[in-house]
């Protein structure tokens, strides 16, 4: 199926059924970037959910995903992780330390093969099932998800260019001093959303509405694919995450995490440039620093000898960027759960640095924002040896600030080594963030 009509499709989904969706693939036109998961979920009507407090145990989460029987949806925020280590934050968070939920009717799409598949609970919406029916047997016209009249205020960040670099050199500091060997530096970025802009997720009747929240994550999903799209809301919250980062995918076991590290932005691609980034000290020292963690935070959870390292230094293109990334493996100990290995790895590696505890730390200190989910994980939990999550980069939501305005929040940031240089690696942080500001401020 044409992405066109499939973001056509998923825009009903979200704009007639309310759906929550997990497009985790990317279609056979995006060859590229096929490297991992290729089945979208979308789920309609909630039946439960947990939202995670301060309170909540690890055993309440497991509880809640593997209780019933159903399939789960969510997230943990970066604060959660926090939370899991013991570190202390006095910074406002927008999100609690995670949110998930378990519906009455679950969509999946395959990308490859185009089949579409819906599971009902026996207490679903009969009316609603034969409107989903309708809706996937005649698909919609694309819509315009993104008129050009939808122009938000430029981007204000937490960080300005002079406060980040001088951000990078702290950290620099701190690796001369041995106090962390790898550093990922953030910085967050806020727009405010323009009056004929709606976060409203249900067809407005009335004609005035020009653009709304779903048809700017259809018109990313359609325009700048990856591997990882979520689209989450709630009453209050409307979370885009646009991410093409693996974090931990288990299949029947099986566990593959694929950590990103080694940026180049081009305007132009050119094959040396694939030389280039594989052939840098400074980005191949990121990546086996950080794959090297992988390592060690899944085989608490593997089986002796079965975690391995495949295609290291391997390259795709996203967003107009070159990212290395590698493959590690290994197999799932039977006495352990695919969320007992979340929990102990998280949050993954590739946006923390290392070693973990020590670098969050640091983190905590530097950054003068709140991260809430940014670097967090989106979640599908299937069972207690199947599930599958990213890391949630190149992610944002809609919410209010204290004067009740209403604004749009994303994030940034960028890998920092001995030999990084300041000024670059804040304009890798510009690079990472183009895609927001480009839709939306130009």
């Amino acid at each position: 199926m044409q992405r066109q009509k499939l973001a056509a499709l998923f825009n009903g989904f979200a704009t007639l059924f309310d759906a929550d969706m997990f497009l985790s693939g990317v279609s056979e036109e995006d060859t590229p970037l096929l490297r991992s998961a290729n089945t979208c979920i979308i789920g309609i009507d909630p039946v439960s959910e947990l939202i995670v407090q301060q309170e909540t145990t690890r055993e309440d989460i497991k509880s809640f995903c593997f209780g019933s029987g159903n399939e789960s949806l969510g997230y943990l925020s970066y604060t959660y992780g926090l939370k899991e280590r013991g570190i202390e934050s006095d910074k406002k968070n927008e999100l609690p330390l995670g949110h998930f939920r378990q519906y009455a009717i679950l969509i999946t799409v395959n990308l490859s093969t185009g089949l579409l598949e819906c599971s009902a609970l026996e207490t679903a919406d009969t009316r609603k099932l034969q409107r989903l029916k309708d809706l996937c047997t005649t698909p919609p016209h694309g819509p315009v998800l993104l008129p050009a009249s939808a122009r938000f205020s430029p981007p204000t960040p937490s960080m300005n260019r002079e406060e980040y670099i001088n951000g990078v050199k702290t950290v620099l500091e701190h690796i001369r001093s041995g106090d962390t060997y790898q550093l990922c530096l953030s910085s967050s970025f806020s727009m405010t959303v323009p009056d004929n802009f709606s976060t409203s997720v249900i067809n407005s009747t009335d004609g005035k509405k020009e653009c709304d929240a779903v048809g700017l994550f259809m018109h990313l999903w359609q325009n700048y694919p990856a591997a990882y799209y979520a689209w989450f809301t709630t009453e209050d919250v409307k979370i885009i995450s646009t991410s093409p980062e693996c974090f931990l995918r288990v299949n029947d076991g099986i566990i593959t995490s694929e950590p990103i590290k080694g940026t180049i932005a081009f305007n132009k691609f050119s094959e040396q440039l694939l030389t280039d980034l594989r052939e840098s000290p400074k980005e191949s020292a990121e990546l086996s620093m950080i794959v090297d963690l992988i390592r060690n935070d899944i085989s608490a959870h593997c089986e002796y000898s079965s975690v391995t390292v495949e295609r290291h230094k391997d390259i795709f293109i996203v967003d107009d960027m070159l990212q290395m990334y590698s493959v590690v493996r290994g197999t799932l100990k039977k006495e352990s759960t695919c969320l007992d290995l979340l929990f102990d790895a998280f949050p993954g590696g590739s946006i923390t640095g290392c070693p973990k505890l020590r670098t969050m730390k640091i983190i905590e200190k530097l950054e003068p924002h709140s991260r809430d989910l940014f670097c967090g994980s989106f979640l599908h939990i299937e069972n207690t040896t199947t599930m599958n999550s990213s890391i949630a980069i190149r992610t944002g939501w809609f919410t209010h600030d204290s004067n009740g305005i209403q604004k749009f929040r994303y994030f940034s940031g960028s890998g920092l080594v001995i030999d990084s240089v300041p000024e670059l690696e804040f304009e890798e942080t510009v690079a990472k963030a183009e895609k927001f500001r480009k839709v939306l401020s130009t």
